[in-house]
């Protein structure tokens, strides 16, 4: 569970990096951004070291990309403002796992065992511990946000079930599966178009400048773009399949539920906003959690 652990700390960095790169840009130039930053740097990468990302069952991995990066990040970045980090994260990571759970079993037949199972719920029941103070702010606001954390987490869940699948389709192709940069470079040529035609979309009243914040912060505010796609999209992305590729995704998920928990302890130090003591009891829970799991 090394590299779901990694996941878990790259994205956290890149929620982090993604609040300061929403207030300068808007959420929906900030994900776009983030994500071509990540599909230059993924795309050299993997073209200069030789890697061959279109294997047998690669079409799942597109897929994956789409509902993931695409479906599942669009409702994320607008969930945010709405609910705000803490409830975002809790909705989006603790439901994706018994989600992708129960697709597993129906889609692959596959399901974790006893202890494992026992675990990834103690991983749960921390971090909903330590994010579940009720949200603030407009009623209308709040519900929306809600919807749009429980659409993240069915994308969510989606996009990780479909490494799986590509896993099986390699078998049965005799076929060996990619390594996760090259699965992520795979994702996120699904995931870019249509996060790219959301934002058009979206662009076409007011213009694709708008939400810019003026006057435009140009030493600060493309950093903390890239930053966010080099944590996220990039480096979290390929250390997410890795170990999609080794584990079953409702553990992988569990695991990486640990995102919120990393990312407010970085939202203190970067931010100067001391977590509560939901925090520190539900952080000791879900790492109790982790090392349940990974003794399972």
């Amino acid at each position: 569970m090394d590299y779901a652990l990694g996941a878990a700390f790259f994205y956290a960095w890149s929620v982090t990096c993604a609040r300061r790169s929403s207030a300068h840009h808007g959420p929906d130039l900030a994900n776009l951004g983030r994500l071509l930053v990540a599909l230059v740097i993924v795309g050299l990468f993997v073209l200069l070291s030789g890697r061959h990302p279109f294997s047998a069952g690669w079409g799942w991995l597109l897929l994956g990309g789409v509902l993931g990066l695409g479906v599942g990040d669009i409702a994320l970045f607008h969930a945010l403002p709405r609910i705000g980090v803490g409830l975002t994260m809790l909705l989006t990571q603790c439901l994706a796992a018994p989600i992708a759970l129960f697709l597993e079993y129906e889609i692959l037949g596959l399901s974790p065992n006893g202890p494992q199972l026992l675990s990834a719920l103690v991983i749960l029941a921390g971090v909903g511990v330590a994010l579940g103070a009720p949200a603030e702010g407009d009623p209308a606001d709040r519900r929306a946000g809600v919807w749009l954390g429980l659409l993240s987490a069915f994308g969510q869940a989606c996009g990780a079930v479909g490494t799986p699948m590509a896993v099986d389709a390699c078998a049965r192709a005799g076929e060996t599966i990619p390594d996760g940069f090259a699965q992520g470079f795979v994702r996120l040529l699904g995931g870019v178009p249509v996060v790219l035609l959301f934002v058009l979309w979206t662009a076409s009243k007011d213009g694709l400048l708008a939400k810019l914040r003026r006057p435009y912060a140009w030493r600060t505010a493309p950093i903390w773009m890239f930053m966010n796609g080099l944590a996220g999209p990039a480096m979290g992305v390929a250390c997410y399949q890795w170990a999609l590729t080794k584990h079953d995704a409702a553990l992988v998920l569990s695991v990486v539920a640990l995102t919120p928990l990393i990312g407010l302890v970085m939202q203190w130090a970067v931010e100067g906003q001391r977590p509560s003591w939901r925090l520190w009891v539900g952080g000791a829970i879900a790492i109790l959690g982790v090392v349940l799991l990974r003794r399972a």
